[in-house]
């Protein structure tokens, strides 16, 4: 099977062959169909303190179909599929409550760019015949994001997102439904506009001069919650300077590099911050519901599928660059 691996740090992806792996008890074995690029991919590949091993097969924003599987299972082969990206034992504390990242036996279950990868059956889900292989890739980013606006009070709130690509897309998705009293994007300029718009963003504000001042014009006063989707250096401090006394900060945005707050002014504004990682099984049903429901699935955040064979000058290029939206993969693509 072609698989995009990961070789070096510094150096692009590389396409090879690669022996299709065969599922064990509990496992299943599927074709991916789309898998989406995540600004963690960049970050793991970077040479950083989350960096993954030489030899890896990135890819975790995936759906498919089922072509073989283990012992010990419930899915079907040609079953329609998407699945949390990992295995967990399923019956710890952490399992139990819906954090499955906590659990001690956790390991990440990757793959997606390549033509074939095993899932855990415990962690899947089959996808509603509404939905397309496009639609299953956006689970995941979907769940994310909602693990984390569910920590929040949006209800009648002012809130701003840091950040309007992919992330803060999903974000503004679920906080739109919320019905907050206003929601802004903000971002380091204007190209995503339209993104922030048709997630249900009143505006987006570029940085720059007098931003605070811009913003409560924008939301009609000071940000009760402020959401920060960039993951970069100084975001969160950002987020502090904009939030109102009393108001909260969500962090979904991760950043993998030291960064610097201010406690003093955090203690002054008496803010609460939050942080959120991932997702549970109960986030990947509730956002597979929600869509098999009839609501519209935020095609918006797809800026583009590319071929696997296109994959590796991609990614280089969204880690110079950033991106538009969500970038997906399509493995038995050819490049026309």
């Amino acid at each position: 099977m072609l698989s995009a691996i990961f070789e070096a740090v510094g150096a692009p992806l590389v396409v090879r062959e690669r022996p299709m792996p065969k599922p064990r008890a509990g496992q299943a074995l599927i074709r991916v169909c789309r898998c989406g690029i995540c600004a963690s991919d960049l970050h793991m590949t970077g040479g950083g303190p989350f960096g993954v091993p030489i030899g890896s097969i990135l890819g975790h924003e995936y759906a498919g179909e089922v072509v073989d599987t283990g012992e010990d299972g419930w899915l079907r082969p040609g079953d329609r599929v998407t699945a949390l990206p990992l295995t967990a034992c399923g019956q710890c504390a952490a399992c139990r409550a819906n954090t499955p990242l906590h659990c001690p036996s956790f390991g990440m279950m990757a793959g997606g760019y390549a033509q074939y990868t095993l899932i855990d059956q415990r962690y899947a889900f089959r996808l509603p015949s509404s939905l397309s292989f496009e639609d299953g890739a956006l689970v995941e980013p979907l769940a994310a994001a909602l693990r984390g606006v569910r920590k929040l009070a949006v209800k009648d709130a002012r809130v701003a997102v840091i950040g309007a690509g992919a992330l803060g897309a999903a974000a503004l998705f679920w906080l739109h439904r919320e019905s907050p009293a206003a929601l802004v994007a903000i971002a380091r300029s204007e190209r995503n506009a339209a993104l922030a718009h048709a997630m249900g963003a009143v505006t987006l504000l570029s940085l720059g001069a007098n931003l605070p001042e811009r913003l409560i014009e924008a939301l009609g006063g000071a940000a009760d919650i402020v959401v920060e989707c960039a993951g970069a250096p100084g975001s969160l401090q950002r987020a502090l300077d904009l939030v109102r006394p009393g108001g909260s900060i969500l962090s979904l945005g991760g950043c993998v590099q030291p960064d610097t707050l201010l406690p003093a002014l955090a203690m002054w504004k008496e803010v609460r911050i939050l942080f959120s990682a991932a997702y549970g099984c109960d986030e990947f049903r509730h956002t597979l519901d929600l869509l098999n429901r009839g609501t519209a699935p935020p095609h918006d955040m797809i800026a583009e599928t590319i071929a696997l064979s296109e994959l590796p000058a991609r990614f280089e290029a969204m880690r110079q660059h950033g991106s538009r939206g969500k970038t997906l993969v399509d493995p038995w693509r050819e490049i026309a």
